[in-house]
């Protein structure tokens, strides 16, 4: 029985490290962007839309074969065209057209020639495709860069905690000392109550943070329907290309990889291809038609089906339509000058974004700098700070501030630090970077 025992207790201390391993075991970015693109309903969205676009290039393709249909129709006519002819016989009544006129067949056409408007039809549906693709593309761009941010927060939060858990176990520290002083009669119950509320406040602010981590990972398991409790971030990695490209080579870039830079481009095409189609809308389409199956009407006995067969060419060529044709050319002009000032828009403010993510990069690292120096010397004044509260030479109010200055320092530097990280995962979203692919 304590054998059992035993090893039951060793069983379950096993497998409680074992999944304190795997919680400890950071989820890869990578794996939670493909997760993503797997779950996100948006995504199976415009996948679907892709198929839907396939289809309907198949559809315009049907434009170019020939098509058989079965007719059927039953007509009475009255009255009919009739005759009385004398025969030696006698007088015999002929009727040229039948009361119940029925027609029963099958119908066939080929388009032979239609200025090329199937072929342009075609080619606006190939169009499309291309749109929803690059559609498709920059929705997993965004999304990915979504949750990128979202995880480096998670990771910026955990070092902000960590940080405050210092600020902490600082300030217990200092409490401890406090009430030995207050023992030693070398302070007052004020000192004491304060540095506890102090610690309270500090305490308080870990939560928030923690608070903030749950929801970051809610978001998370959102995107990518992985469980908010199976997440876990790596450590913040800050060190992102620090040999930045210059403004024109970023330029360069996004022209090139941006995907709203394409989807821009690819509607320019998509106009241009509208205002071809609507050049060719009033051109005639020559048809080869044919027709066989049985009907009656034919004399002598205008009752009796009879098998008949038809061929023949047919034109139809479009007069008037009320300038629906020229309004329509005219709108395909206007939204293809619509598409060329958007794609100057995008472009514009793409420049403007980069500027502002060199601007906002430049900023950061003057800002690291100072507050780098900042924490050097709030570390250098809480240490003396510190010691002189063990000498018994240093006031309570100048050991907050101490205190105070050395947390704001710390939180300062790591705020900074991210706030350069994401100004670079900007310049590589900007620039159609796909991390994730690396």
């Amino acid at each position: 029985m304590k054998t059992f025992v035993k090893i039951s207790v060793v069983g379950v201390l096993m497998l409680v490290l074992r999944n304190a391993a795997v919680a400890q075991t950071p989820t890869p970015l990578s794996k939670l962007v493909q997760q993503s693109f797997e779950h996100f309903p948006k995504l199976k969205e415009a996948e679907q839309l892709i198929k839907a676009g396939e289809l309907r290039v198949d559809v315009a393709k049907t434009a170019l074969l020939p098509y058989v249909n079965a007719s059927a129709s039953y007509n009475y006519v009255a009255p009919t065209m009739k005759a009385t002819l004398p025969l030696p016989e006698g007088s015999r009544e002929i009727q040229f057209m039948p009361n119940h006129n029925l027609n029963v067949g099958v119908n066939a056409g080929y388009g032979l020639y239609d200025f090329g408007k199937t072929n342009l039809n075609i080619r606006q549906a190939q169009e499309n495709i291309l749109s929803a693709r690059h559609t498709l593309e920059l929705n997993r761009h965004n999304l990915a860069y979504q949750i990128a941010q979202l995880y480096y927060t998670i990771a910026f939060l955990e070092k902000s905690k960590q940080v405050q858990q210092d600020v902490i176990q600082t300030s217990e520290n200092v409490l401890k000392q406090i009430s030995k002083r207050v023992q030693n009669g070398d302070a007052l119950e004020f000192d004491v109550v304060s540095q506890q509320v102090k610690l309270k406040l500090a305490q308080n602010r870990k939560v928030d943070f923690e608070n903030q981590i749950d929801k970051q990972k809610i978001t998370l398991s959102y995107l990518t329907g992985i469980p908010s409790s199976e997440i876990s971030v790596a450590d913040l990695a800050l060190g992102l290309n620090a040999n930045l490209p210059t403004k024109e080579a970023l330029t360069q870039l996004f022209n090139n990889q941006n995907k709203e830079v394409q989807l821009a481009k690819d509607r320019i095409q998509n106009a241009e291809t509208e205002v071809a189609i609507a050049a060719k809308a009033h051109l005639p389409t020559l048809m080869l038609t044919g027709s066989a199956g049985e009907k009656n009407g034919y004399m002598p006995n205008v009752n009796q089906l009879r098998f008949n067969v038809a061929a023949g060419l047919s034109v139809t060529v479009p007069l008037y339509s009320g300038k629906r044709y020229d309004i329509q050319r005219k709108a395909a002009l206007v939204n293809l000058e619509a598409t060329k000032y958007n794609l100057e828009s995008v472009n514009a403010s793409l420049q403007k974004d980069v500027e502002m993510a060199l601007s906002d990069l430049k900023s950061n690292e003057q800002r690291l700098e100072n507050v780098r120096i900042q924490v050097t010397q709030a570390e250098r004044a809480l240490a003396l700070a510190q010691n002189r509260l063990q000498n018994g030479t240093i006031t309570t109010v100048e050991l907050d501030n101490a205190q105070t200055s050395i947390e704001e320092a710390r939180l300062a530097e790591l705020t900074y630090q991210f706030q350069w990280f994401i100004n670079q995962l900007e310049l590589k979203r900007l620039t159609g970077d796909e991390f994730w692919k690396n």
